[in-house]
């Protein structure tokens, strides 16, 4: 093997090691910084309350799952504000409303979780994040913020642990 050609494989062998790094997610799941995608998310199986990681860090979301008129509420802490709203309320709000699982905009392998906030005021969807993706295993349920689907989540909170 040359110079040359010893130097391109060099190269290609960093570049797929970068890739690999920037995915963060990995394809084995004691690597993956979360669950793969499933779509046997159910409303009785997410209910709790979860802490923001990374971007997330001192976000706390909880999430009751009603029966009857109540339905399924939430509350949340220090949740980030959007564009519209953020000269009104702050960078971040702490705040009420209700939630469901949504699988009309989601893949067979990947239901959501629409939030709806009521308050401090009713936002209008895309106002905030209001949608986040359900994954799960034997060990933990995180709900992310999926905007860009080859890296690790940056907006992403674990359900406490009882």
């Amino acid at each position: 093997m040359n110079h040359r050609s010893r130097g391109l494989l060099v190269g290609m062998t960093a570049l797929g090691l970068l890739s690999t790094t920037l995915t963060a997610c990995g394809t084995d799941a004691f690597e993956r910084c979360v669950p793969e995608e499933s779509a046997s998310a159910a409303a009785a199986g997410i209910d709790g309350t979860y802490e923001g990681v990374r971007d997330a860090e001192g976000v706390r979301l909880t999430l009751t799952n009603g029966s009857g008129k109540a339905g399924n509420t939430l509350t949340v802490e220090n949740w980030p504000t959007g564009d519209y709203y953020r000269d009104e309320l702050g960078e971040t709000f702490d705040g009420s409303g209700t939630w469901e699982i949504d699988r009309s905009t989601a893949s067979e392998q990947s239901p959501l979780l629409r939030l709806h906030f009521d308050k401090p005021k009713p936002l209008l969807r895309g106002d905030t994040i209001d949608l986040l993706t359900i994954t799960s295993d034997d060990k933990r349920v995180v709900l992310y913020d999926n905007t860009d689907p080859d890296t690790c989540p940056s907006f992403r909170l674990d359900l406490e642990k009882p």
